[in-house]
């Protein structure tokens, strides 16, 4: 039975309460996890699943995904330890930072209890017990998942969130913290001292001056998410806002760039903004992979286009020079 999600604020967790304005990685891995089955339904991330579940065939891959879902099950809570605060050390910094969980964080977090789940896997037990082979491989999945899943579109993610964050900042400006509070989502109710939500059960956090930390997600779909421990510091983390594109203003956009480097590079350019393997790229613009791989080449050569591997597969995606030619028009 769905309940309400309530956070007590004070008056100086107002002070203390910010919007991030740049995406976790963590928090978007994790909740990535659930999004490579389709529901049936159709969702935003209908064409990243199909572009990456081909990726993740391999036999490594397969075990990393594999792996990962026994900590991110359909069903139950996973583990607070998967989403430490982010660090300036990108993404390899918050792997150190999971690899250094202490053994008593990993005991309390794993519980099956903590976890509603039954009790769990041998890997699970191990990673419990603070077992230095399990934390390896751990570790070496979150890797191999994010340079697969993640990564070829991190650019697409990024936009989303930072496009949400200025925007709750705008709104905080034009109509106060109530204000932004207010349009965070449909299910949201704000009622000082409390900031209310539909949640999959009753859950009371006491932010006690500490403040809360506002996480827009691309990943995160329906009920916002928060940790287990009320001792640690709040997150809130929320699904952000679509991107909102013009139509008109692209279509205009192409024609233009299409006088300077040619109606089809345009074409791919356009494309590229989400990485694609050459295959893919073909598929979408409609042309022979001989040529796409062709037209590539002399983007790359020119600096418009990066190529880089992910597992088994190269992707193609626009470079920063890339990017600004396209703004440019």
């Amino acid at each position: 039975m769905a309940g309400t999600l309530r956070l007590h604020f004070t008056a100086e967790d107002l002070l203390r309460t910010r919007v991030l304005t740049e995406p976790d990685p963590m928090w978007e891995l994790v909740l990535s996890v659930d999004h490579l089955l389709p529901t049936g339904e159709p969702d935003r991330h209908a064409v990243w699943r199909r572009e990456v579940r081909p990726r993740l065939a391999d036999a490594e891959s397969l075990q990393a995904f594999r792996l990962l879902r026994q900590l991110v099950p359909r069903r139950g809570n996973f583990p607070d330890f998967l989403t430490p605060l982010p660090t300036s050390d990108g993404i390899e910094g918050t792997f150190d930072v999971i690899r250094s969980t202490p053994r008593s964080r990993l005991t309390l977090d794993m519980s099956p209890a903590r976890l509603r789940r039954v009790e769990g896997s041998r890997f699970c037990r191990g990673l419990a017990a603070g077992n230095a082979e399990q934390m390896t491989d751990l570790v070496g999945a979150l890797r191999r998942y994010y340079d697969t899943a993640i990564a070829p579109v991190w650019d697409e993610v990024g936009d989303h969130v930072r496009a949400d964050g200025e925007s709750r900042l705008r709104e905080l400006l034009d109509d106060g913290l109530g204000g932004m509070f207010a349009r965070l989502g449909p299910s949201f109710r704000w009622r000082w001292p409390w900031l209310e939500t539909d949640y999959p059960r009753s859950h009371e956090i006491r932010l006690g001056g500490r403040g809360l930390t506002l996480v827009p997600s691309f990943f995160c779909v329906g009920d916002p998410v928060t940790l287990i421990d009320e001792e640690l510091p709040p997150v809130l983390v929320f699904p952000a806002r679509p991107l909102r594109r013009d139509p008109v203003a692209e279509e205009r956009a192409q024609f233009h760039l299409a006088q300077v480097v040619g109606r089809t590079r345009a074409r791919i350019l356009v494309a590229l903004r989400t990485p694609r393997s050459t295959s893919e790229l073909a598929e979408t613009i409609g042309m022979s992979l001989a040529s796409a791989s062709q037209q590539v080449t002399l983007l790359r050569n020119a600096g418009f286009v990066v190529s880089r591997r992910h597992g088994q597969a190269v992707l193609h995606s626009v470079t920063r020079k890339g990017k600004a030619l396209l703004e440019l028009n």
